[in-house]
C-alpha cells in the first residue's frame, strides 16, 4: 500500500474556533473608508478567519480591534472566499506578530508541526 500524503501545507500554529466580536476598518480600493462590526470565526497565533460583508481584496490592510478592550492591530488580507462557495463572505487575515495577544489569548509554543 502506498503512503498517504497530504497536499495541505503545514500550519505555523494551531487553529481555535472562536466567536469573538471585532471591528474591522480601513480604506477600500476606491479610497472610501469602511468600518464593520463582525466576528472572528477561527483564530491562530498569526492570523484569523473573519466573516464580512465588505468587499475586501487580497493585499489590503485592515485594522482589527476587539469590541471589548483597547488593543488593535493592522492585518493584511491573505485570502478572500469566492462568491457561490461555502467560504463566501469569509476572509483570511495575517498579522506580522501574534494576533492572539490583541485578544488576550496565549497560544503554547509549538513543539512540532501543527496539524
Amino acid at each position: 500500500m502506498g503512503k498517504a500524503t497530504s497536499s495541505l501545507p503545514l500550519r505555523r500554529s494551531a487553529r481555535v474556533n472562536i466567536g469573538c466580536r471585532v471591528r474591522i476598518s480601513g480604506i477600500l480600493a476606491n479610497d472610501q473608508p469602511f468600518a464593520e462590526d463582525t466576528q472572528i470565526v477561527t483564530l491562530s497565533k498569526y492570523g484569523a478567519k473573519l466573516r464580512t460583508q465588505i468587499p475586501l481584496q487580497v493585499g489590503m490592510q485592515v485594522q482589527l480591534r476587539p469590541l471589548r478592550g483597547n488593543n488593535a492591530g493592522m492585518f493584511r488580507v491573505v485570502w478572500v472566499g469566492r462568491n457561490g462557495t461555502p467560504r463566501a463572505g469569509e476572509v483570511g487575515v495575517e498579522y506580522g506578530k501574534e494576533v492572539a495577544s490583541i485578544l488576550g489569548i496565549n497560544f503554547p509554543e509549538s513543539v512540532g508541526p501543527a496539524k
